[in-house]
């Protein structure tokens, strides 16, 4: 019995001596960061951005690759089945983890279950946008005009579920306002039709800025509950009037359930850095988006788990479902 109890701690302890140097070495090979969306906007911006400044604090490459589908469900759940190595990352936004639960009744994964947090990375809101040839000149005026025109002011979105069309829907349902709601693929395609006469205004995500600086597009408002540091002249939703209007986007990352917390640690440590390097804070600042208040994956959770709730009782008094 004493042999096979010393034996059982000499093994133990041999593996918790094996154990730490592989993870003190952590990465030793390229990591794979899973954007659930197509090239092309928010997604693309995120991933060159992490994939620029984590993979030289790393040491290792992060290769991007773009999983699109079912509103980020598809790629999210690529990475909730992946080996919990920490070398496949998902680029984790509030539609994905938070607001598709409340949409689809079947997932291919579940947030609160199959991941672990890494960091939010940066936060930002939609914002409520207008043709600059249109006469509303404010929140104030779009309702005038939907009221005035029952069912026939338009809105965009970049499609059903996403937090444009959700913002939309809170502002017809806090104003009472008429408003119908035209769902495109991606926000690009609405965009165009918006500067295009075809739209009424639309709620889009800061992708949109170079746009209204262009003075192409008229910006109303933005939907945080606080003004974005990149454009600090646009109010809020509330201070335009809309009272309890509050729509938030975050980008975060996340690794699959069960990863070693010293990987966790590493990767977080690494996006604290970044978030608060002068060079990355300006590129957020040109992109529309502000780095978030807190950036430890505790906080990240306590998010997750809040967001959840708020929109389950919100997508619950629309009716809004998406399977």
């Amino acid at each position: 019995m004493r042999l096979f109890v010393r034996t059982f701690i000499q093994a133990s302890i041999a593996c918790l001596v094996l154990a730490a140097p592989a993870w003190a070495a952590y990465p030793e090979k390229p990591i794979t960061l899973v954007v659930p969306y197509p090239p092309g906007g928010m997604g693309s911006t995120f991933g060159n951005m992490v994939s620029d400044a984590l993979g030289p604090a790393l040491g290792q490459r992060i290769v991007v690759d773009f999983r699109p589908g079912a509103n980020g469900a598809l790629g999210a759940g690529v990475v909730a089945k992946a080996a919990p190595d920490g070398y496949t990352l998902l680029m984790a936004v509030n539609s994905t983890m938070t607001i598709n639960p409340s949409l689809y009744d079947k997932l291919p994964f579940d947030p609160l279950k199959d991941f672990s947090p890494v960091s939010m990375v940066f936060t930002s809101s939609n914002v409520l946008v207008v043709n600059a040839n249109s006469p509303v000149k404010s929140v104030k005026d779009l309702i005038e005009l939907a009221k005035s025109k029952p069912g026939k002011v338009f809105y965009g979105s970049a499609g059903n579920g996403s937090t444009p069309h959700l913002s939309g829907e809170m502002f017809r349902q806090l104003t009472g306002v008429p408003v119908v709601h035209v769902p495109y693929r991606g926000s690009g395609p609405a965009v165009v039709d918006l500067l295009g006469g075809q739209l009424d205004f639309m709620f889009v995500d800061t992708a949109v800025l170079p746009q209204v600086r262009a003075g192409r597009l008229r910006a109303l408002a933005v939907t945080g509950k606080v003004r974005l540091g990149a454009a600090p002249d646009i109010p809020t939703m509330e201070e335009e009037g809309v009272k309890g209007f509050f729509v938030d986007t975050w980008y975060s990352l996340a690794a699959p359930a069960g990863t070693a917390p010293e990987a966790i640690e590493r990767l977080n440590a690494a996006v604290d850095a970044m978030v608060k390097t002068p060079s990355i804070r300006a590129r957020m600042k040109d992109i529309g988006v502000d780095p978030p208040e807190d950036t430890s994956s505790k906080y990240m959770n306590r998010i997750v788990v809040s967001d959840t709730a708020r929109w389950k009782k919100f997508i619950a008094g629309t009716r809004i479902k998406l399977d």
